[in-house]
């Protein structure tokens, strides 16, 4: 209809002008409006991009809780991601939710069992609740999947050498310290694996190295001289040890190898001064209790060393050296049943201590019993073949045992372990001089 129709027609203009949409109530038009809404494109809803976008911001900038629902928003949209839910774990693991952490990289772990950072953080909330059974294999994934990351070398390394598993720690310190040649932990974490692998150069060259770095890593300062002096060193080891007590005078430990440097010198009342006095700031220091012990023993003082060492048990059942020295002084005593459980103690509590066996086997066959001392003089030979004295101990067991064939060769392999060793200190004399 045109507009001059429509003007000529009063009829049409009354019907236009008086039509009237039915009334809506307020809720049929709040009703209307939703469904209208539904219809339209949400424009204002964050895609997965933007919201991972957001959720990192917040994280790099300290908000937690602000990331931590970020990702879990993204984790809605986009629920079987490995890496949102190894972000959501970290997360709540920086909260101290360990518990609901776990969960969080367990599930990232299953989505992507190759998605390194999950296995990474695995192992670490696993370590951190005291489980390396359940951590290092997680933590060993990690370092195989991304072996040039720092992090995932050097605290498996740390894990490895926490579990005297040296050797297996040793090469993930080598490659962590190369890497990154500036961290002096990882120095440190390298020098007490050689160390306890019998490498004295390489322990003392990696704690040299760590303290050059880091003067303040203190427990490098107190391992690179409890090295000097295991090294012939005694004096420069306490140089390090007094560093240490110049930065914290309160370390006891540093005042009790300053005691065992002394020991190392026989330099006796000294020794015992330094125990004392760590005996006085604590009394329940079960180190300077077995110290003060080894000093007295040293000193003739038998029954003042086995006052010590049954109070030092008394602190740390677990401390199987001085079970060993108990054993000794009763050995000396000529109590060799005494001696013998001493010994037992000290194995029990330390499967692979070679000298336990050694004397073991000394006192069981004292007492006559040459089945038993055979067998734990073979066992102290597996642990240390470079010992001559369980080879001779042997060849008098089987002599008397009327194996005259295997008593010759022990005896034989003895004294050519014997020779070695004396070849090999001869050369280290040389190059001193």
């Amino acid at each position: 209809m045109t507009s001059k129709e429509l003007d000529a027609s009063p009829r049409g203009l009354s019907q236009i002008r008086t039509r009237r949409e039915p009334r809506k109530s307020a809720s049929n038009r709040f009703g209307l409006l939703v469904l209208v809404a539904l219809a339209l494109p949400v424009y204002s809803q964050e895609t997965l991009q933007q919201l991972e976008a957001r959720a990192a911001e917040l994280k790099a900038r300290g908000d937690v809780e602000g990331s931590l629902a970020a990702w879990k928003k993204a984790a809605a949209l986009n629920p079987r991601s490995a890496r949102i839910e190894d972000e959501i774990g970290f997360l709540l693991a920086v909260k101290n939710q360990r518990g609901e952490a776990i969960r969080h990289f367990e599930q990232a772990v299953e989505l992507d069992p190759r998605f390194a950072p999950a296995q990474y953080h695995l192992g670490v909330a696993f370590w951190l609740q005291d489980d390396p059974s359940r951590s290092i294999p997680h933590l060993q994934t990690a370092a195989a999947l991304d072996p040039g990351s720092f992090d995932y070398q050097s605290h498996l390394g740390n894990a490895l050498n926490a579990t005297s598993n040296f050797r297996e720690a040793l090469p993930h310190l080598v490659a962590a310290t190369a890497i990154n040649s500036r961290q002096s932990e990882a120095w440190n974490q390298l020098g007490f694996a050689k160390q306890h692998l019998a490498d004295a150069a390489g322990a003392l060259a990696a704690y040299r190295r760590a303290v050059s770095l880091d003067s303040a890593n203190l427990d490098a300062l107190n391992n690179l001289g409890f090295m000097l002096v295991n090294t012939g060193h005694a004096e420069e080891g306490i140089a390090q040890f007094k560093k240490i007590l110049a930065a914290d005078a309160a370390n006891n430990m540093a005042r009790v190898n300053i005691g065992f440097a002394h020991l190392q010198k026989a330099e006796l009342d000294q020794a015992e001064a330094q125990f004392l006095e760590v005996i006085r700031r604590d009394p329940n220091s079960a180190i300077a209790h077995f110290d003060l012990g080894v000093a007295k023993k040293q000193k003739d003082d038998l029954d003042g060393a086995r006052v010590e060492l049954q109070r030092a048990l008394e602190l740390d059942p677990k401390l199987a050296e001085a079970h060993y020295t108990l054993g000794i002084i009763h050995w000396q005593s000529g109590e060799f049943d005494q001696a013998a459980k001493e010994m037992q103690a000290a194995i029990a509590l330390s499967p692979d201590y070679a000298e336990a066996y050694f004397m073991l086997g000394t006192a069981l066959k004292q007492k006559g019993d040459l089945e038993g001392a055979e067998a734990a003089l073979r066992v102290a030979i597996r642990l240390d073949s470079m010992n001559p004295g369980p080879y001779n101990t042997l060849g008098q067991v089987l002599r008397q045992k009327g194996d005259i064939e295997g008593s010759r060769l022990a005896f034989a392999e003895g004294a050519r372990v014997k020779a070695r060793k004396e070849a090999e200190l001869g050369k280290m004399l040389q190059k001193k001089q």
